[in-house]
């Protein structure tokens, strides 16, 4: 299930929601994740941002945001999901059930484990147009330290993200 740059972001087939995943990372401040979940009709269920002061290469950082968004998606009782997000590295690892004793595949097999307590996981790839809310989340400042999470809510900064593919649909 991979999307081309011109298709515009598209919603989850009836069932699922998909989650889209993006990180930021701040040499000197940081690391953060964005994560959007929304129905099949593309709007938004609940959102939100985990800002670290861990310094995480970008691959790595795109893994945590997956597992944020998955641990969120596990605790509000979501059972089928399409995640997706712009690191084709780390989405083909998943793809793949990749395993071994680097940092980034413990993270991958991490995932993979908590991915088992859901009905259906779809591993997806997309561009970075069509991923622009989980992008604006992932890079909101004033960067605030901790998880914070929007039910039916989105910050200023990913309202127009969102409009803008819902005016696509």
């Amino acid at each position: 299930m991979e999307e081309s740059e011109n298709d515009g972001w598209k919603p989850a087939m009836n069932g699922y929601v998909k989650i889209n995943v993006d990180a930021g990372v701040k040499e000197g401040e940081g690391v953060s994740t964005g994560v959007v979940c929304r129905d099949t009709r593309g709007e938004v269920l609940w959102d939100m941002t985990i800002v670290r002061s861990s310094e995480w290469d970008p691959r790595f950082a795109e893994a945590v945001a997956i597992y944020d968004g998955l641990q969120e998606a596990q605790i509000r009782g979501h059972r089928d999901v399409v995640v997706e997000s712009v690191c084709l590295q780390v989405i083909e690892a998943l793809q793949a059930q990749r395993n071994g004793r680097s940092l980034f595949l413990l993270l991958i097999e991490d995932i993979l484990s908590l991915s088992s307590s859901f009905h259906s996981v779809i591993w997806s790839h997309t561009s970075r147009i069509n991923n622009s809310v989980a992008h604006a989340l992932a890079h909101v400042f004033p960067r605030v330290d901790g998880k914070t999470v929007w039910s039916n809510l989105l910050p200023p900064v990913a309202d127009s993200a969102v409009a803008y593919d819902l005016s696509l649909m």
